[in-house]
């Protein structure tokens, strides 16, 4: 089963009002090797009003929101192309950093407004899977498996830019929407090379 590793970058924290804005994904092997990506931004909808804070978050400015080559329909219709043709060589698990609660909420629900298939990433032999499970269930194995900086509550922080910067990987461009995929496989594969028996 291949995998495809992905994140989204939104306009709004809340998956019922979030209009996407970004989409980065990767296509990987079993062996987790890439095999393709893919990267698409639109313009922001007219009657959409983004809340400053998301957009803060992922660094969008006017020229970004307004002067994108595809529109908001457009962007949802390639995701659901790209998806769909890699799903044509066989079943996918959908990874994203995590993407249980949000991105796979906000996807379902564009396609939906757009009147489509709402349920892609899980029917058809696909199925989900959420990165930062997988980092948790590393580190409940083994608690150092990854280097960590504390947060504010004294935990160990399971923030990608963070584990991603203190492992070595360069974390600056977080925040894009292919950049923190890019992130997500990284992490992901220190964490099967350092704990292969215990793979998903």
């Amino acid at each position: 089963m291949n995998y495809v590793v992905w994140d989204c970058e939104t306009d709004s924290a809340q998956t019922d009002w979030a209009t996407m804005l970004e989409v980065g994904a990767i296509l990987l092997d079993n062996n987790f090797k890439e095999i393709e990506r893919f990267e698409a931004r639109c313009r922001l909808p007219k009657d959409r009003v983004p809340t400053a804070t998301a957009l803060c978050i992922n660094k969008s400015n006017v020229d970004l929101l307004t002067k994108g080559n595809f529109s908001h329909y457009q962007m949802i219709g390639m995701i659901e192309e790209k998806f769909l043709s890699w799903a044509k060589k066989g079943p996918l698990t959908f990874l994203g950093y995590s993407s249980i609660n949000f991105d796979d909420e906000v996807l379902r629900k564009e396609f939906f407004k757009s009147l489509r298939k709402p349920y892609l990433t899980n029917t058809g032999g696909n199925v989900r899977h959420d990165a930062l499970n997988i980092v948790r269930a590393a580190f409940a194995i083994d608690d150092e498996v990854l280097k960590t900086e504390l947060n504010d509550k004294g935990n160990k922080s399971m923030k990608l830019e963070s584990l991603s910067r203190l492992n070595g990987i360069d974390s600056a461009g977080a925040h894009n929407a292919l950049f923190d995929t890019v992130l997500t496989v990284k992490v992901l594969d220190l964490i099967k090379s350092k704990q292969p028996n215990l793979w998903p």
